[in-house]
């Protein structure tokens, strides 16, 4: 009894529960928000110690900051409910991506990337082109679990071809992690954007795909002539020891993200659920069925397969959940700030009293609003509470903007925020992985990327949304 009511499990167990509502929402004709409300409150209470200082400070502003905008209007139960869980569902779909760590896991597909890269891939420039690709890939499904699993199974093959192998993996994991955040289901910020700026994420998707393979092809050559990329391939021993068990196949994990991305925009297609409810549906399908294809797999003995996933689900429910459900209170925070501000008369203040600065800068907003995502990034604000209130302020005023080149902007101003602020998480993670100071990995070596980045993209975002 004890063991089921300590702080850890009753937290892991408050973030199952909101999923469960979510799935139960699809099925059961009941207003579900008030109780979905409670279990939020929970998840944020109990993890809120689990954030940075910067963090607990930014979701406690954002929450009050929230109610207060709330109350200028109507301050009622029912209203702090909806606000309280008005990006909850980005959480769950987190949480429902850290699943797919379990098949990968379990069908060894870190060891499929591993000999795949000693077989076939020779050369700094090779290997460049194929981390950043794995990366890109892997992102989609895994967000930031991506960056530790990508610099364990391949740091000791990149240093044995690069010699400047930390400006190698930084730069590569970086931008190819970065870059996936503009379209992947796994990531948080476009699912923001599109709450924020009412922008389908099916009418996103291919947009924001098309910017993040711009991006990869340009961060491959900008770095093409580099030094440490004209070094002379390094022989590979072709009588490396192959790991025991079923060989995994690179192609069945591309499958299965391909599979993820169809079923989802099927599900949205025939309004079977709203775009993070339909990917968090797909999601558990694609896990649930490639988990069960796995256990059949010709090669698979049962008695290896067994032990394999129980240790995989163990790893979910102490590891997994916890780091889907990472930036749960703050999404809470973001989420009561900005319903509040829609329904407030603050709004309706400041977008009179703005609009004719912006309606007087025209298309430039185009650009001037990555540039403000990323300075104010600079700074320490996280680019998602960034883009929640500049989405806001900008979506609520009269301009002749479209919502579709506002939401793409936005996601550039992100991206390239995670990129350069040397508080952001991605190079955080990769600064202490690769042990070198987060502002060499993103200002140093970056903003030149960064800067070239930031111009096609704003150019290529407009031609978009003359398509789109």
């Amino acid at each position: 009894m004890q063991r089921l009511m300590n702080k850890a499990n009753l937290y892991r167990g408050l973030v199952v529960g909101l999923v469960l509502i979510q799935l139960l929402e699809l099925v059961v004709p009941l207003n579900l928000t008030i109780l979905d409300a409670c279990f939020a409150i929970g998840v944020t209470i109990l993890g809120i110690s689990r954030l940075s200082r910067s963090f607990q400070i930014a979701t406690l502003i954002l929450f009050v900051a929230g109610l207060g905008l709330l109350s200028t209007t109507s301050l009622t139960l029912s209203s702090i409910a909806t606000a309280v869980v008005s990006m909850v569902d980005i959480v769950v779909l987190l949480v429902v991506m850290q699943l797919f760590l379990i098949p990968v896991t379990v069908g060894k597909y870190q060891t499929a990337v591993e000999e795949f890269m000693q077989d076939h891939v020779h050369g700094p420039k090779q290997t460049y082109t194929f981390v950043m690709l794995v990366t890109h890939l892997l992102s989609s499904i895994l967000s930031m679990g991506t960056v530790a699993i990508v610099l364990s199974i391949l740091g000791d093959s990149i240093k044995r071809q690069v010699k400047d192998s930390a400006r190698f993996s930084a730069t590569a994991v970086t931008r190819a992690f970065t870059l996936g955040t503009l379209w992947a289901p796994g990531a948080a910020t476009i699912f923001l954007i599109s709450t924020v700026t009412k922008v389908s994420w099916t009418r996103l998707f291919i947009p924001c795909l098309i910017l993040g393979l711009l991006g990869l092809g340009l961060a491959y050559t900008m770095e093409h002539h580099q030094a440490y990329m004209q070094e002379t391939p390094t022989a590979v021993d072709q009588n490396i020891q192959r790991k025991s068990g079923a060989r995994a196949s690179l192609l069945e994990l591309v499958f299965a993200v391909v599979t993820l991305l169809v079923l989802s925009f099927s599900l949205m297609e025939n309004h079977v659920a709203t775009s993070m409810t339909a990917v968090t549906l797909a999601g558990l399908l694609v896990v649930l069925v490639w988990t069960g294809l796995l256990r059949f797999k010709r090669g698979n003995q049962q008695s290896a397969f067994n032990p394999t996933l129980k240790k995989a689900v163990r790893s979910y429910w102490h590891q997994g959940i916890a780091s889907g459900a990472s930036l749960a209170p703050f999404f809470v925070g973001i989420g009561t700030f900005t319903y509040g501000f829609q329904h407030s008369t603050v709004s309706t203040q400041l977008t009179a009293t703005l609009t004719p600065t912006f309606t007087y800068l025209g298309w430039w907003l185009v650009l001037l609003i990555p540039i403000i995502v990323v300075l104010v990034s600079l700074i320490g604000i996280h680019p998602l509470a960034s883009v929640a209130l500049i989405g806001k302020v900008v979506m609520a005023m009269p301009i002749s903007l479209s919502p579709l080149l506002i939401a793409l902007s936005l996601n550039i101003g992100s991206v390239v925020a995670y990129m350069l602020s040397p508080f952001a998480g991605i190079v955080v993670i990769v600064a202490t992985l690769l042990n070198v100071n987060p502002g060499t990995v993103s200002v140093r070596w970056n903003w030149k990327f960064c800067s070239v980045f930031l111009g096609l993209s704003v150019i290529a975002s407009i031609l978009l949304n003359l398509i789109f």
